[in-house]
């Protein structure tokens, strides 16, 4: 196992460049793995019931690859900058979505995909500081 280095007193808690990256990432992978599924439910006889499930599970990916990247970019403080990532694809998702279908917003349902992405960015930046060793 390698030693890391002592982090300094004034390293900040926040990455915000490595936060921004893997937002980036996060939703980029994010639009290819829509992308994806939806030429599956397209060409195949893939049952549309399924389909709440993939889309959590790529919100799930996308999140935690997005959140590994940018803890991996950062070298440290792995939880915080996965949650960074995290919160930040919640709160463009959730512009993006209001702004192309306006509506009521479910709750439940925003509060369902804010834990989503919470945990898997918080999961894919301790990943992501493990990698970084």
């Amino acid at each position: 196992m390698a030693l890391r280095k002592p982090e300094t007193p004034g390293t900040p808690v926040l990455h915000f460049s490595s936060i921004y990256r893997g937002t980036l990432v996060a939703l980029g992978l994010s639009l290819i793995l829509s992308t994806l599924a939806g030429l599956c439910y397209y060409f195949t006889s893939l049952s549309e019931n399924t389909m709440p499930w993939a889309a959590a599970i790529i919100l799930f990916l996308s999140v935690a690859i997005g959140g590994a990247y940018a803890a991996k970019r950062a070298g440290t403080k792995g939880l915080f900058n996965g949650l960074g990532v995290g919160v930040a694809t919640f709160i463009l998702i959730w512009i993006l979505v209001g702004f192309f279908l306006p509506g009521n917003v479910l709750f439940m349902g925003a509060l369902g995909k804010l834990t989503l992405t919470l945990v898997a960015g918080g999961l894919g930046g301790t990943l992501g500081v493990g990698l970084a060793s």
